[in-house]
């Protein structure tokens, strides 16, 4: 039989109050004898019940008591005080604490388990921000991980390209009928250097300016070839970033000379004399 079942059937509760037969009431303190679960619940109810009464007594007046006995034609005697003590005292001496015991056991057990469940719950918030804290560490260790993957890439990306135009310029380079003109810096900028890459056969220009210092936005320079002693406009460029890659001007047939100036933005027409940077013979 399932004791907690019994025992929330009502059954305890009937018995306490009264409400069973004879065989019933036999029942139940055959349970209550086999079963401490049983003397507890038993015990509880009686707790229960006598709260409740006593919550909702009313204490009459004393008054009342001696008329209603009057009435009746009963004397009253009232007992001697030492009588009364002695049978206070017997009542709490013959008080059980055989089954009382039991009741406080269990309600020990009940603090002790729930004391056990606090601390579990405790413990599982403790370790919930421990592993939340880890967790967070982790991440961030990833982010990182992710930021530096990332910044790799970018920079395979630049030396990808670098070695891609260093390919393609050394292409250029390889072409039967190149010409190679070294421009010297002048007086303006005399650490100013660039190479033009002529192919006489094709009459293709690539001009290499990485040695050139960088222009203003209002300005750009201009590569000019002297052809029978006049000057030939080859194109306009900038010089900023990445200056890896040979830049294509303009082809030209016959120069005997190559030189670069500093012009307005667009360029000019004919060449600013005071703004040349570069100079290179054929």
């Amino acid at each position: 039989m399932n004791i907690e079942n019994y025992i929330s059937s009502g059954i305890i509760e009937a018995y306490v109050l009264d409400q069973l037969t004879e065989q019933e009431r036999h029942e139940v303190q055959q349970m209550a004898e086999q079963h401490q679960e049983v003397r507890i619940a038993i015990i509880e109810a009686e707790d229960t019940l006598i709260a409740f009464a006593q919550k909702g007594s009313i204490t009459p007046p004393v008054s009342s008591k001696n008329k209603l006995f009057q009435d009746l034609g009963i004397e009253i005697q009232q007992p001697p005080v030492e009588e009364k003590k002695e049978v206070e005292e017997s009542l709490k001496a013959n008080t059980s604490t055989s089954e009382i015991r039991p009741a406080v056991k269990e309600r020990s057990l009940y603090q002790y388990i729930s004391a056990a469940a606090s601390i579990i719950a405790i413990l599982g918030i403790v370790l919930s921000f421990y592993y939340r804290g880890q967790w967070l560490e982790t991440e961030d260790r990833l982010f990182s991980l992710i930021s530096q993957n990332e910044t790799l890439a970018q920079q395979y990306n630049i030396v990808k390209n670098q070695a891609d135009q260093y390919a393609s310029n050394l292409d250029i380079l390889r072409q039967p009928g190149i010409e190679n003109v070294l421009m010297d810096g002048l007086d303006i900028s005399p650490d100013a250097e660039a190479v033009v890459h002529w192919n006489k056969n094709t009459n293709e220009v690539y001009l290499n300016a990485k040695k050139m210092p960088y222009n203003e936005d209002a300005y750009q320079y201009q590569l000019w070839a002297i052809v029978d002693g006049k000057p030939v406009d080859m194109g306009v460029f900038d010089v900023s970033g990445d200056m890896t890659g040979l830049l294509k001007m303009k082809s030209i047939n016959k120069p005997s000379a190559f030189a670069v100036t500093l012009e307005p933005r667009g360029g000019s027409a004919n060449p600013t004399m005071d703004q040349m940077y570069v100079i290179g013979q054929i």
